[in-house]
């Protein structure tokens, strides 16, 4: 079984985008600036934090996200001038023509919870609409569960493009199913 490969999800148009959630009172969004250092490595510290990933560095940042050819912009969303969220726009025509391809969503972990993934992604699903884009693409892993949630939320829906990704996702949507179950149970 291929358990270490992404999976994919796509939405299907970019019609009808759900309105920019209102941000918390002290909390913007913004293109982030190439040029600005600064914003490179809070950047690179918050996908360290993100993805408990140590790779991610101001060089990687610059490599894979600031200087890429194919990434058109990065949001950040910031708490005063805490980086506390991001999602990159790209375009990979040749995997993915017409679509654009969602990239590197994050929160910080002291924000999970607080919708600052959804804001992100509604801005980059909104740059894409602005780019022509006839689509939205994104690559996951099993394990993210809160994100994969958040992208149903938004209209991705999951495409099977390995022989094992049915079993996956069944199991994914299951274990969703129960964390609401679980939350709405806690609610009463």
């Amino acid at each position: 079984m291929d358990n270490n490969s992404n999976l994919l999800m796509r939405r299907p148009n970019l019609d009808n985008l759900p309105d920019m959630q209102l941000l918390p009172y002290g909390y913007r969004i913004e293109v982030c600036d190439k040029k600005n250092t600064d914003q490179r490595d809070r950047l690179a510290s918050l996908l360290e934090a993100a993805f408990e990933d140590a790779s991610w560095t101001p060089e990687k940042a610059e490599t894979a996200l600031l200087f890429n050819e194919g990434v058109k912009q990065t949001f950040l969303i910031f708490d005063g001038d805490e980086i506390v969220a991001t999602a990159s726009v790209r375009l990979l025509p040749i995997e993915f023509p017409d679509s654009g391809y969602l990239h590197w969503v994050a929160s910080s972990p002291e924000y999970k919870g607080k919708g600052l993934g959804y804001s992100a992604t509604v801005a980059a699903l909104n740059a894409f609409r602005d780019l022509g884009c006839k689509d939205t693409v994104l690559e996951t892993q099993d394990h993210r569960l809160p994100a994969i949630q958040t992208y149903l939320k938004l209209g991705f829906a999951p495409e099977y493009i390995q022989p094992s990704h049915q079993a996956r996702w069944d199991i994914i949507l299951e274990q969703l199913r129960d964390y609401r179950r679980k939350a709405e149970g806690e609610k009463i």
